[in-house]
């Protein structure tokens, strides 16, 4: 079990999402701490304004997270920022004293391979543990690293 927990959400997938956030609840300790992570990494069209986009992005991302949260009962705090994935979860991470991130893998392309994937930088530098949701590619079930076994 874990007081402190950051689960790192994208937008893409609810399923994913409910399943990052009901294993994150399952591994919280009574008493604990649970901060939900999103990370917005793109900017906007030539038409907006920076500071416009940014606030109107991090509101709706407010919205879907905090909505999500009530339909499962779950209690968390929202932390949406801008940045970079990877040094933004660690710097969340460090900021909230985590014991545990959770996150999610996704199919990798050619950048992964060339830069790296977020996971694989979270998984190096992390000064906490982690937890890697894995995605099957044939039916997107999840399966919990070093374990195996499918949820």
């Amino acid at each position: 079990m874990y007081a402190k927990i950051i689960c790192a959400i994208g937008l893409g997938s609810r399923e994913r999402a409910e399943r990052l956030l009901r294993t994150s609840q399952a591994l919280l300790t009574p008493g604990g701490e649970l901060t939900i992570v999103h990370v917005i990494e793109r900017s906007p069209s030539g038409d907006e304004s920076p500071d416009k986009w940014a606030v109107s992005v991090i509101g709706e991302a407010e919205e879907k997270l905090n909505a999500l949260c009530k339909r499962l009962g779950i209690i968390a705090s929202i932390d949406v920022r801008m940045g970079t994935a990877s040094k933004t979860l660690l710097i969340v991470a460090k900021e909230k004293k985590a014991d545990l991130i959770v996150l999610a893998t996704h199919a990798s392309d050619i950048l992964d391979r060339i830069f790296g994937s977020t996971v694989e930088y979270v998984t190096r530098h992390a000064e906490c543990s982690v937890l890697i949701d894995r995605a099957e590619k044939s039916d997107h079930s999840a399966t919990t690293k070093g374990k195996g076994k499918q949820t």
